[in-house]
């Protein structure tokens, strides 16, 4: 079998304060799903990816710049659906933002499990693959995205608003925004309903439409927007008149309010595209807005100040609106994409080094990107990519190398730094879960439609491997609408005892089997441990070891392994197990002489097991339980809160879950008087889920 690199899914979901209360958190990863083939691909590059604003970022997409002096184009096919990019037998998914072959111009977008603080990754692309079909996807790469296919507004993803005669159409793959009457204070918005935090950009392909005489066209604005309250905490970037040369920035931090006016001017005729960049981050304990016009920084709109820059989270929001005399300048902000990703000051370094194929490209040539930290304005509306100055010397070599990505991801004893801000993280999450035990409990759009709205986009399914294609539909409807079905195995059954071998090992051959066959396979098995120990000498037994193993050997590299452990198991098999699984889940319940459900009770209870996972190189969630007499939903957010800030420097801690949301979802929410938002710092923590039933999730192969 190929030998598996871990790739991991760090993923995290932020519980706010007020109706939904709240505790924040922190980060995730984004991997790919897609499998590594062979011998397919007759070309390739190795690329260098240098972490520079000494930070450990999760799911970080950094900009591969394509051009005649790093690439042959016409060596890849016409639209670039044969790229992939991979570390060992890992491909990682990408985003072809431009593929321009006559030009000899492409910007792709890859995102990366991790990136580890100041330090080289080198990752592979491959190309020349006549037979490859296209894998580009902006949903898998990005915390959000759309690009409004179809003739309606995803309802899952936007809401949206109107008053007098605005309105939102969407059609032909283009959503307007739209204030079409002749009307004061008509306005149109749609803004997301999943909400980000701080160290997130908002990026948007648009153009200003105007269908009236008044050539100042609508007012347009583009930013992030309180998800309670809009009036007290908000980012708005606002253009207005002809070729949106009037631009303001208007900042409020619980009603502390800054306006910029007319510091720079967009200069984009009517009905021309351009992509304009909003990024909201934290760099040395700062709080900055940044604006880029085609991926450019503009530095005449750089603001800082904690005053009036919130780190609360927030939702994305597009609006448009007439003036308030009336004139005749209807129109819409038309909209061809929106994507949402992670950020930091001083983005990572991509540099292209050399070609496999040497007759082809000499491996001494090396060209070196930096996209999208410019401090130059492009004045004439098109993309253009910056050059840094930075470069790696033949005596840093060494840090170079396929270990140091594997690295990169796998968990160390040395203190990480706070991932940018992520999905989830101070980053903000992309990928989060919940336990379910049956898919067709609740109607399934409702079901799409809170964990949405929640941020939450996997599910941990309990399956019945008799009957495991009863399940197909159900994972297919997910799978389309982006969310990631983990499969959850033998939960009641204790393979060490006696007659269950055959039962143990035909349930995974079972799913396995489902997962080769399947047209919508599962994306994670996860194992239940029911014993103590997996060494038997019963007849007709099993032991767990050999279960894994057989998990590890004949799943995907796109599936991800786990194993859930009961409490006070014996830890010291955790080293035995590790190679062949992607995580652990600690099972913080139940409590046998008192609850669990204080920070100081939960760390006690689990110490032994997380300090096995840490000794193992390896990473745990600690899953909790609603019966353990937590009374309310906000008291799980601050039990969530205290366990990242006690585990804030633990590599080895992926985050908190919640066992289950069929008994969660009954607790009450119980609406507090709001304080400070609770945001621990915390370095590289990677879930924490609230909502629906907080889940933490890694997704990927551990070799």
């Amino acid at each position: 079998m190929i030998a598996k690199r871990s790739t991991v899914y760090v993923i995290s979901f932020v519980f706010f304060i007020f109706l939904l209360t709240g505790c924040a958190l922190a980060a995730t990863g984004g991997t790919s799903g897609l499998p590594t083939e062979k011998n397919s691909w007759n070309c390739s590059k190795e690329i260098l990816i240098t972490e520079n604003a000494g930070k450990d970022l999760q799911g970080y997409p950094v900009a591969v710049v394509l051009n005649s002096s790093n690439f042959n184009f016409s060596e890849a096919k016409i639209d670039g659906s044969d790229l992939r990019f991979s570390s060992g037998n890992r491909t990682f998914n990408y985003w072809i933002e431009t593929w321009d072959p006559e030009n000899e111009e492409a910007l792709i977008w890859v995102r990366l499990p991790s990136l580890s603080a100041n330090q080289t990754t080198k990752i592979l692309m491959r190309y020349d693959n006549s037979g490859a079909e296209a894998v580009s996807s902006g949903e898998k790469t990005f915390d959000f995205f759309d690009d409004f296919e179809g003739n309606y507004l995803n309802e899952l993803d936007w809401s949206a608003e109107s008053a007098g005669g605005g309105l939102v159409e969407v059609k032909n793959g283009i959503c307007n925004v739209s204030a079409p009457k002749v009307h004061a204070y008509d306005s149109s918005m749609i803004y997301s309903k999943k909400n980000f935090e701080i160290n997130s950009m908002f990026v948007v392909k648009r153009m200003k439409v105007t269908t009236g005489t008044d050539n100042r066209g609508p007012v347009l604005q583009q930013g992030f927007i309180d998800h309670i309250d809009s009036k007290k905490n908000e980012i708005k970037h606002e253009t207005e008149l002809a070729n949106e040369s009037r631009v303001n920035l208007e900042t409020i931090y619980r009603k502390q309010k800054k306006n910029l006016y007319d510091l720079t001017d967009v200069n984009v005729p009517e009905r021309e595209w351009y992509v304009s960049g909003i990024a909201w981050y934290e760099e040395n304990n700062t709080r900055k807005i940044s604006w880029f016009k085609n991926g450019v920084r503009d530095p005449r709109m750089d603001f800082a100040s904690n005053d009036s820059v919130t780190n609360i989270p927030m939702h994305v929001y597009l609006y448009a609106a007439s003036y308030k005399d009336a004139s005749k300048n209807t129109g819409s902000m038309a909209v061809d994409y929106v994507l949402v990703r992670k950020f930091v000051g001083a983005e990572p370094t991509v540099k292209i080094i050399s070609a496999q194929d040497e007759s082809k490209v000499s491996s001494e040539s090396v060209s070196e990107t930096n996209y999208g930290n410019s401090l130059g304005n492009d004045s004439n509306g098109t993309s253009e990519q910056s050059i840094s100055e930075q470069s790696i010397s033949e005596n840093n070599s060494d840090n170079v190398s396929e270990d140091n990505f594997e690295y990169s991801f796998k968990s160390s004893s040395e203190n990480i730094s706070e991932p940018q801000t992520a999905a989830g993280s101070k980053p903000n999450s992309e990928t989060s879960g919940i336990r379910l035990s049956s898919p067709y409990e609740f109607n399934f759009s409702d079901l799409v439609n809170e964990l949405n709205s929640s941020g939450i986009n996997t599910i941990f399914l309990s399956v019945d491997s008799e009957d495991v294609w009863q399940y197909e539909r159900f994972v297919k409807m997910a799978h389309e609408k982006g969310i990631f079905v983990h499969a959850v195995l033998l939960e009641d059954v204790n393979c060490t005892k006696k007659g269950a071998g055959d039962i143990c090992q035909n349930t995974l051959d079972t799913v396995l089997d489902y997962n080769e066959k399947s047209l919508a396979p599962f994306d994670g098995i996860d194992i239940d441990v029911n014993s103590s120990g997996w060494e038997s000498s019963e007849e007709n037994a099993i032991d767990y070891r050999t279960l894994f193993e057989t998990a590890d050997k004949e799943a995907k590299e796109s599936v991800s392994i786990s194993a859930s452990l009961p409490l006070n198991y014996t830890a010291s098999q955790i080293k035995e197990i590790a190679p062949f699984v992607d995580f652990f889940i600690i099972k913080a319940y139940p409590g046998e002489d008192k609850e669990l459900n204080s920070v100081s009770n939960i760390v006690d209870a689990v110490a032994l097991e997380m300090g096995e996972i840490r000794g193992a190189g390896s990473r745990g969630i600690i899953e909790i339980s609603v019966e353990e007499g937590f009374k309310d939903k906000y008291s799980i957010s601050r039990l969530f809160t205290g366990l990242s800030d006690y585990y804030s420097n633990d590599s080895a801690f992926l985050g908190v879950s919640i066992f289950n949301y069929d008994t969660y979802k009954g607790l009450p929410q119980t609406q507090t008087e709001e304080k400070g938002f609770p945001i621990p710092g915390f370095n590289t923590l990677a879930v924490i889920l609230a909502g629906l039933g907080a889940f933490a999730l890694l997704k990927g192969k551990k070799s």
